[in-house]
């Protein structure tokens, strides 16, 4: 049998012990209150029999050091006062320890109910001290159930209507199990243990005011732990960093802000019992919520986690905080390197390429060795990608729609310069642990991280494309954002838009697009009215918020000089892309003409490349139209399907069509479409 199976029957043998000491007492006085309890029936005379023999069953024993009755003491004014707590706690219990007790309560209970009622207590206490004062043993007993703070804790509870004397015993919440050495059966709170070991929060847990707070709970020191910042799950696993290292363990209960929460109480009883800390975990963080009102008085360490220090509740207990932040680029190494060493030569590749918490990577671990199980393959870099993926929840907002990149380098036909920067901007991301880390180039400060980027040039060049390849060579989604839907009329809205755009994809771990960004990210003017001054405080807000955001963020712009000159030296790189000259503009040809299309032997894509200036995506267009022209007339494509769907181009674009070849004399739409 292991160690905790012995200590917990030895915890329960003195339960029981004690148990029968109250069931001696109450048997006695019981046949006292109704001497031949025969003549009152059979049922009667039964019951209190078996209360006296399990009574006489078991002898008293010495007190078990750690036993949750030894903890009574401490919500007590008085010896006095413990010892009248520890025998109406222990009243309360005897029906759950044995149906003869239940069988025995329900005979006395008005309403059959296996209740032992507060007059049944007073009888029993009363007639055990029948020299001293009845009536201040009546006030004890008040006072400990009515109007003390143990009171309003709810250890003991009162159940029914009338006086209080005439009301019915409960024990509080977890009670039972705890002097059963069994986790609570809780509606609104959970006992959890901790975790053993987090791979990538080993320097935390070293930190000097983390190791304080571990000491805290490993000594049950009455103080409140705030873990406050991150999200949700950041401060889950640091929560429960702390409680694995102080080899303790947490009644977790969730809390909702600005309310007074009556489930405190409950799971405040059953942590003192079970000798654990309490974990008040606030959720939400809207811009009204308020902490959670509290107004119990702790006697045990409480981990209080929330977003943010306002939403934490205020208990008069000594503080210690400790700031919840996402973590470092060297951790996140050390995490990788312990959770797949099989790929411990990728783990810097793979703490630059996904930034996320020891939890979420440990849940991505277990799908992966799910896939190897199943399909028998070894374990690929992509496959960590597929499987954050899935795991990451899209909480899909108007303007930003996500893009699973399917372009690579080979897809991209830019000049050689833009696409140098393009490779450089990958390297950059994939090399920041070496240079910001390692080498101390961070220096503590947050805008070196990520990268932003600037993308300029006329319509169809390759902009956004050039973002989808980047993306996939990070193997991270593409966020495209709808300017138009992020700006509003009303004072203060854009910036929340913009401020929700950013928790969305740093929580996505994406690529960050935003497609024609001049409306957004205009220069800002001289102040005139109201809207120059908050329009000029969107500009602001939002070179403040570029520059925190630790991902790489994609501005797109026609015009270069339509950007407010303040963003230029935020931008790591900014990258032109001109229309493509005739060698580019061929390759683009032959890229788009997919080699099973049927071309006739009159198609040249030479002349059409020197002949028409397009853009890339133009001549995709044009591409595609042809073949469609092509399929219409039951055709291969022509020559003249192309001319015509340059043409096109050309009119949907506003532009003077240069006419066509000297060889070549364009038929009339009608006879093609």
């Amino acid at each position: 049998m292991r160690e905790h199976e012995l200590q917990a029957a030895a915890l329960r043998r003195h339960t029981r012990q004690a148990l029968a000491g109250v069931a001696r007492r109450l048997a006695a006085s019981l046949e006292a209150r109704f001497g031949d309890a025969a003549a009152h029936g059979p049922e009667l005379a039964a019951a209190l029999e078996f209360a006296r023999r399990y009574g006489e069953a078991l002898p008293p024993a010495a007190t078990v050091p750690g036993h949750p009755l030894t903890r009574l003491a401490r919500l007590a004014d008085t010896p006095t006062d413990a010892a009248l707590l520890r025998d109406l706690l222990l009243l309360t219990c005897l029906p759950r320890e044995h149906e003869g007790f239940a069988s025995l309560l329900r005979m006395l209970h008005p309403e059959r109910q296996p209740l032992p009622g507060v007059a049944l207590a007073l009888h029993w206490l009363e007639g055990e001290q029948a020299d001293a004062d009845p009536f201040a043993l009546r006030d004890r007993v008040e006072d400990l159930l009515c109007n003390s703070p143990l009171a309003r804790l709810g250890l003991l509870r009162l159940d029914g209507d009338g006086p209080w004397h005439g009301r019915w015993l409960l024990p509080g919440p977890g009670v039972w199990e705890a002097l059963m050495a069994r986790p609570p059966a809780l509606a609104e709170a959970r006992m959890v243990s901790g975790y053993a070991e987090v791979p990538g929060l080993d320097g935390w847990l070293a930190r000097a005011d983390v190791r304080q707070a571990v000491a805290a709970l490993e000594r049950g020191l009455p103080c409140q732990i705030v873990l406050a910042g991150g999200d949700a799950g950041m401060r889950a696993t640091r929560a429960l960093a702390l409680i694995g290292a102080a080899c303790t363990g947490a009644m977790r209960t969730r809390l909702e802000p600005g309310e007074a929460d009556s489930r405190v109480a409950a799971a405040y009883v059953a942590a003192f019992m079970h000798r654990i800390c309490l974990w008040l975990e606030v959720e939400g963080n809207g811009p009204e919520a308020a902490a959670p009102i509290v107004e119990i008085d702790m006697d045990l360490p409480v981990i209080a986690s929330a977003a943010s220090d306002r939403l934490v509740p205020r208990l008069e207990l000594p503080l210690l905080r400790l700031p919840v932040e996402a973590l470092a680029a060297t951790a996140r190494r050390s995490m990788w390197q312990s959770l797949l060493p099989q790929l411990g030569e990728h783990a810097s590749l793979l703490a630059a390429r996904y930034p996320i918490d020891p939890d979420e990577a440990r849940d991505v671990v277990g799908d992966l060795a799910l896939k190897q199980d199943l399909l028998g393959e070894p374990l690929r870099l992509d496959d960590i990608a597929d499987c954050l993926r899935a795991r990451t929840a899209w909480h899909a907002r108007p303007g930003v729609s996500r893009i699973l990149p399917r372009a690579g380098w080979p897809d991209l036909l830019v000049a050689e310069s833009a696409r140098a920067q393009l490779e450089g901007a990958v390297r950059r991301v994939l090399q920041q642990i070496a240079v910001l880390d390692e080498w101390g180039f961070a220096q503590g400060r947050a805008e070196r991280r990520g990268v932003r980027m600037l993308f300029y040039g006329p319509p169809g060049t390759g902009k956004t494309l050039a973002a989808e390849v980047m993306a996939r060579a990070l193997g991270v989604d593409l966020l495209v954002v709808d300017i138009a839907s992020l700006v509003s009329k009303w004072i203060g809205e854009t910036e929340k838009n913009l401020a929700a755009v950013f928790d969305l994809a740093e929580r996505s771990r994406a690529l960050l697009l935003f497609d024609e960004a001049d409306a957004l990210f205009a220069r800002r003017t001289e102040t005139q009215d109201a809207h120059d001054r908050y329009a000029n405080l969107e500009t602001a807000y939002l070179l403040q918020r570029l520059e925190r955001y630790e991902g790489v963020a994609v501005l797109t712009t026609n015009l270069r000089g339509n950007l407010d000159h303040a963003f230029s030296r935020r931008f790591e790189f900014i990258v032109q892309f001109p229309e493509p000259d005739a060698a580019a503009r061929l390759r683009l040809w032959r890229m788009h003409l997919p080699a099973d299309a049927p071309c006739a032997a009159d198609v040249d894509l030479a002349e059409l490349a020197e002949w028409y200036a397009l853009t890339g995506a133009q001549i995709k267009n044009a591409t595609l139209a042809a073949a469609f022209l092509a399929a219409a007339a039951a055709d291969a494509i022509h020559q003249r399907h192309f001319l015509l769907a340059i043409e096109r181009e050309f009119a949907k674009a506003g532009r003077a069509h240069p006419g066509f070849p000297a060889r070549h004399t364009p038929p009339p739409a009608a006879h093609i479409d």
